[in-house]
């Protein structure tokens, strides 16, 4: 995602790849924002957000910010219900919707400073913010959902294309089509790699719709890998081998994979 350097930047557009100018999440403090980083609106609040629009955006912005307050309490609810009912420290949510970015951003897993790209697409807005939300839930479970790495990144991205399967971005191709390293034992440290970004999207969705745990299960099962969440599922230890083997069944390793979508499953 192009953004510009020194924000955290959480999400993709619909014509670039995830945090394709990512910086590393060591360098930014976790901390709270003082102020929004563009002047802002606001617009209206809710029992877990404040919804701002960048001033600039004038009406288009007032649209966009009531169409976030129409859904962001359904799902936080949906969220919340995923990761056992907790609570983020820190709310209320501030959703800034912002002019001249692409993507969303914040500055830290736990940070509840949510800045969103305007778009006439309000469910992409919306989709972003589930994005970043699921990337605050996680870093307050704290059962090992990485959001620097491969495995918070690929929930990240299949929990917000589960509320909005229209808004997501296509990736997991570029792990089939790519020699399909295994992300899936240990992380890739860094949350921009398109490649180990489809490994994450495509296994958790395999976890999902194929061996057929629910979104709630998987969550809950989170640990330091993707291979440990499977481990702490079915109590086996074979992840990547499983999922190779039956990645190979589907999509043979000799010919491009022509997928189209992140989730071919149950196939």
């Amino acid at each position: 995602m192009n953004e510009i350097a020194g924000k955290l930047c959480v999400y993709t557009c619909h014509d670039v790849d995830v945090k394709a100018v990512d910086v590393l999440r060591s360098q930014i403090p976790i901390t709270p924002r003082e102020r929004f980083d563009v002047l802002t609106t606001l617009r209206g609040s809710t029992q877990h957000f404040n919804v701002f629009f960048g001033a600039s955006l004038g009406n288009a912005g007032a649209d966009q910010a009531d169409a976030v307050i129409a859904v962001c309490e359904r799902d936080y609810s949906t969220l919340q219900a995923y990761f056992a009912d907790i609570t983020p420290p820190g709310l209320p949510f501030n959703v800034i919707i912002t002019p001249n970015i692409l993507g969303a951003y914040h500055y830290g897993c736990g940070v509840v400073d949510l800045y969103c790209q305007d778009s006439s697409n309000t469910d992409f807005i919306n989709m972003l913010v589930v994005a970043e939300e699921v990337e605050v839930f996680a870093h307050a479970q704290d059962r090992g959902w990485d959001c620097s790495a491969t495995n918070g990144e690929g929930l990240s991205r299949v929990l917000s294309e589960a509320l909005y399967p229209k808004e997501g971005i296509l990736v997991a191709p570029a792990w089939l089509d790519n020699g399909r390293p295994d992300y899936i034992t240990a992380n890739e440290n860094t949350d921009v790699d398109i490649v180990s970004n489809g490994c994450a999207v495509l296994f958790l969705n395999w976890l999902h719709s194929q061996l057929g745990f629910s979104w709630a299960q998987i969550v809950q099962a989170g640990g330091a890998s993707l291979a440990q969440t499977y481990t702490n599922l079915t109590g086996q230890g074979d992840a990547y081998a499983y999922f190779r083997a039956q990645m190979k069944s589907y999509f043979p390793e000799d010919r491009p994979s022509g997928l189209m979508i992140n989730n071919p499953f149950p196939s």
